[in-house]
């Protein structure tokens, strides 16, 4: 399914333990070269100037594709269903994976 701009999706970290965690729902706002991505992925992306998708979460915080597993918010909607949603801040998330390539 393409994405377009303005359409609104959910962006999950990971799942454990019967828990999802998630960053939260937002916009898809296209793809644009990441400023500050966590992990080394991300930084590579930095790095090299590689776009990506970009989402601005209802928080207004921005998390990119590379830091989350991302769909249309009625899809991630339906992967949280019954299952303990716990919060994580995107910010919070990048200083504890950091940026260094191991």
């Amino acid at each position: 399914m393409g994405y377009h701009l303005g359409d609104r999706v959910g962006a999950i970290s990971h799942g454990a333990d019967g828990k999802v965690y998630i960053f939260g729902y937002g916009t898809y706002q296209g793809r644009e070269t990441p400023v500050d991505a966590g992990g080394w992925i991300g930084q590579v992306l930095v790095e090299n100037e590689v776009p990506n998708p970009k989402i601005v979460l209802d928080s207004g915080k921005v998390v990119w594709g590379c830091e989350c597993w991302w769909a249309s918010e009625a899809t991630v909607l339906k992967q949280v269903m019954g299952r303990e949603i716990i919060i994580l801040d995107i910010d919070e998330e990048r200083k504890r994976v950091g940026t260094e390539r191991n």
